[in-house]
């Protein structure tokens, strides 16, 4: 007579249960992944609202499987939008912050600021359309707002420090608004000025407010 196995371990190799649930982690991840890098490169192409059918086919996945990895699109959206940020903000940093000639810092600063929108600005601008619905985006704008004026406040030390203390502030708020998303949106798209154009500006508003 032929033996039973009696017991379930001698039935399912319990590694292969270990391998096989690794697995479809796996794939649920990089599936997971393609979809929000589909959605970012979408946008940075130009498509601020692509569909259903381009993200999944752009990420190789079928339309229905998105819903799987996300509750809804704004879900979509705002996990887009806060990977492509958090990726894009070594772009901001400048070497030797605070360090050098007024001069010195200036050009450090402009290339910093160029370097992230052109990177983010569509992006932004997605963000900033969703904002007032989705308080996750909102805060998210307006962490990086507040780092933007951080780095003037230490970029800048020298110069701020000889002001008044409010004033600083109001300058500093001033200056972020000119070299942040806003300021070079209405140079950019609004006066369809090009970024070298958009530099100088800076260059000279900085020069003229610091020295």
């Amino acid at each position: 007579m032929t033996n039973v196995p009696t017991t379930l371990s001698t039935v399912v190799d319990p590694s292969r249960i270990d391998d096989d649930t690794d697995g479809r982690t796996l794939r649920r991840k990089r599936n997971r992944d393609a979809v929000i890098a589909s959605l970012i490169s979408l946008i940075e192409e130009g498509d601020l609202d692509p569909t259903v059918a381009k993200i999944a086919d752009r990420a190789a996945v079928s339309h229905r499987s998105i819903f799987r990895y996300f509750d809804d699109l704004d879900d979509l959206a705002r996990t887009a939008i806060e990977t492509a940020v958090r990726d894009a903000l070594p772009l901001a940093i400048i070497p030797g912050v605070g360090e050098g000639s007024l001069d010195h810092r200036i050009e450090g600063m402009v290339a910093s600021r160029l370097r992230i929108l052109r990177r983010t600005k569509q992006l932004i601008r997605v963000a900033h359309g969703k904002a007032t619905a989705l308080p996750e985006i909102d805060r998210s704008l307006s962490n990086v707002a507040e780092m933007t004026c951080d780095q003037f406040h230490r970029h800048f030390a020298v110069e701020l420090s000889e002001m008044d203390p409010a004033e600083a502030e109001h300058l500093v708020a001033a200056l972020g608004s000119q070299l942040g998303f806003e300021g070079y949106d209405f140079q950019s798209r609004m006066l369809s000025r090009t970024d070298e154009e958009i530099a100088d500006s800076w260059r000279v508003l900085l020069r003229r407010v610091l020295r």
